[in-house]
């Protein structure tokens, strides 16, 4: 989403070292690409040194705050260029993501809006709204702006995948599996359809074959921890502790953050009668709910 921003959009006014500002955002570029989105936000806080007046570098940072689960800043950097840009629509997007990930749904709902009135034929803003009604159970608003998304970009797999969630949230399984299996014939190497039908498996009982989607899935993307969780509880459920619990400690590996693999390992520690390892990931489990964002307003 951040990168798809011109960098080439030219500064504006002021003193600018172009060519120090087009070096660190290529490192920024690179240490994004490695998921090092960190170190991606601290090379575009140079860039913007470089060129304070560069909405391209502040657009870029604005994205790389939110990457790197800094809400409060990318809002931030987000309104300093929307105040004068108002259309900006990256900038707009990462307020609106900002927004809803410090818990203020109506703002982030009505920056979407707004990004919308502006930008009719942004399925990108159409599919991010629809993610924030989902979250929020709004799922016939979710759907709207799904397909709003597919009727602009028939190619937008990530609108299939989020219909079948809706439709799995509505009872649905049959056409839930319908727009999982559309949005793997459109990109079979998305890993997300897999988790989703393996959650949906799982949901049904059937963790063997939620194991095996799992699988798929991480075998699409190996630094996806939701597919490792995902395949570990389909793992527990099938009496395989020990290899569950490899499975999760790759989730906690990739995202030392996540509470829910974290917690899972606590349990099966337990299980295999490691009390003092179930003691350990359950304090890890307590400081990764405690970073986590705060409720949905």
């Amino acid at each position: 989403m951040v990168f798809a921003f011109m960098l080439a959009m030219a500064a504006q006014g002021g003193s600018c070292d172009h060519t120090r500002e087009a070096a660190l955002q290529e490192e920024s570029r690179n240490a994004t690409n490695q998921r090092q989105y960190a170190i991606a936000a601290r090379h575009l806080e140079e860039a913007v040194a470089a060129c304070p007046e560069s909405t391209a570098s502040r657009v870029l940072l604005a994205g790389a705050y939110l990457m790197a689960r800094q809400p409060k800043q990318a809002l931030a950097e987000a309104e300093r260029v929307l105040k004068d840009h108002p259309a900006e629509t990256a900038a707009l997007k990462v307020k609106g993501n900002s927004a809803y990930l410090l818990g203020d749904t109506g703002k982030a709902i009505d920056t979407f809006i707004r990004l919308l009135d502006q930008h009719p034929a942004d399925d990108d803003g159409a599919y991010m709204l629809g993610r924030i009604y989902y979250q929020e159970g709004r799922i016939d608003l979710a759907i709207g702006q799904f397909e709003r998304a597919l009727k602009i970009s028939p190619a937008s797999y990530k609108a299939l995948d989020n219909l079948g969630l809706c439709y799995a949230a509505n009872g649905d399984d049959e056409k839930a599996m319908r727009y999982f299996l559309g949005a793997i014939k459109l990109v079979p190497d998305y890993e997300w359809p897999y988790i989703n039908i393996a959650d949906l498996l799982l949901k049904q009982g059937d963790a063997r074959k939620a194991f095996d989607a799992a699988s798929m899935a991480s075998k699409r993307n190996p630094l996806s921890p939701r597919a490792f969780y995902t395949g570990a509880k389909a793992l527990e459920l099938l009496d395989k502790s020990e290899e569950s619990l490899n499975w999760a400690q790759r989730a906690g590996a990739l995202d030392p953050n996540y509470s829910d693999a974290w917690y899972l390992m606590a349990r099966l520690y337990t299980k295999l009668g490691q009390e003092e390892k179930a003691k350990e990931a359950r304090e890890k489990f307590l400081a990764a709910k405690a970073k986590e964002p705060p409720r949905r307003k």
